[in-house]
């Protein structure tokens, strides 16, 4: 992404890459000794084969990459036939980890992340009245109707109601059911759907705290990005959202690597969804203390690598007998209102 560093993409990539040699330095200073090779891939719609058949490429005990999904059949195939560990970071769905046992997926795919985000709900809430909104303007994102259909499976009970007609609140409350956690739920991820609705949840909220009633937000990765201007809201609402990503930059950990990074480079990390000098750390740092400990034999011991980082957590798991590795690891943000942000990870 050399030539094209501006763009998005290539603005990620260099970001992925400065975090990754942040792990790289680090594990140097723990003892380890790491000869580091970067290829420039270029855009998706050349081939990489040039470089899988470079020198460099012979000997090597792991690889990072690549972005685009147009690449991925050559990089694991190259893997696959020098039983060489490849990372993917990027990629949500990726065909060969379910053929090639030397891909780790990063990325979880949303069908077995929408899989444990439902039976993570239903250990939290465990007889839900889900109460969802949608913004006729606002596009429904894919979990919603996933999340639906399983509410229907179970017997849940659910109301759809629409955005523009909510502005009385003693109506919007007769939904609500004192025996049961009352979830609302918006069908859209987006910023425009929670922007418009936020004043419209904490007016339920507070009835609902002065009628005894349980009352919960529930939401989307996409929702860690907008706390910043709505953080009291979220907090009154009983908010709760779903992510495979997450830091807070108030923990001592994120601030000593939000400071490293704006001292090395000299600016701050971009703030988006990932951030990806931190994806690029902790997978570096991830991968690398676990081939430095186990060698060759990483694969057989993924699971004793501790597993938190910075942004992302891991809990790979064999998807058969001949694949390779999904990451399955995801978690609840839960800013409840006395003012206590909390993570809770669900690991199976």
């Amino acid at each position: 992404m050399l030539d094209d560093s501006t763009s998005a993409d290539g603005a990620k990539m260099v970001e992925y890459y400065e975090g990754f040699l942040l792990a790289v330095d680090s594990m140097k200073h723990q003892g380890m000794s790491i000869e580091l090779h970067v290829f420039d891939s270029g855009n998706e719609r050349k081939s990489i084969q040039p470089i899988l058949d470079r020198e460099e490429m012979q000997g090597v005990n792991i690889i990072f990459g690549p972005l685009y999904a147009k690449h991925i059949a050559e990089a694991t195939a190259f893997a696959q036939e020098h039983a060489v560990p490849i990372v993917v970071p990027f990629a949500r769905n990726i065909d060969e980890v379910y053929s090639n046992p030397q891909v780790f997926q990063v990325n979880t795919p949303q069908s077995y992340l929408y899989s444990d985000v439902t039976d993570h709900f239903f250990a939290c809430f465990p007889n839900p009245n889900v109460l969802f909104f949608r913004n006729p303007n606002e596009k429904d994102d894919p979990f919603y109707s996933a999340f639906k259909e399983e509410l229907i499976g179970r017997g849940a009970s659910y109301q759809e109601l629409r955005t523009d007609t909510t502005s009385d609140v003693s109506k919007l409350m007769a939904f609500c059911r004192p025996e049961c956690d009352n979830v609302l739920m918006l069908t859209s991820s987006g910023k425009q759907a929670v922007s418009g609705i936020m004043p419209v949840f904490q007016l339920m909220a507070r009835s609902a705290a002065a009628s005894g009633y349980q009352l919960h937000l529930f939401g989307y990765p996409e929702y860690q990005i907008y706390t910043s201007a709505r953080t009291d809201a979220y907090y009154e609402t009983d908010t709760w959202f779903y992510t495979s990503f997450y830091t807070n930059n108030l923990l001592p950990d994120a601030k000593s690597f939000h400071n490293l990074f704006r001292h090395t480079y000299s600016r701050d990390i971009v703030n988006r969804y990932p951030k990806y000098a931190i994806l690029g750390f902790d997978t570096g740092y991830y991968f690398l203390k676990a081939l430095d400990r186990f060698g060759s034999s990483m694969p057989d011991h993924i699971a004793e690598v501790p597993s938190q980082g910075i942004q992302t957590g891991f809990r790979f798991e064999r998807v058969n007998n001949w694949g390779g590795f999904i990451n399955r690891k995801s978690c609840f943000i839960h800013l409840s209102p006395d003012y206590e942000l909390k993570r809770i990870d669900f690991d199976k």
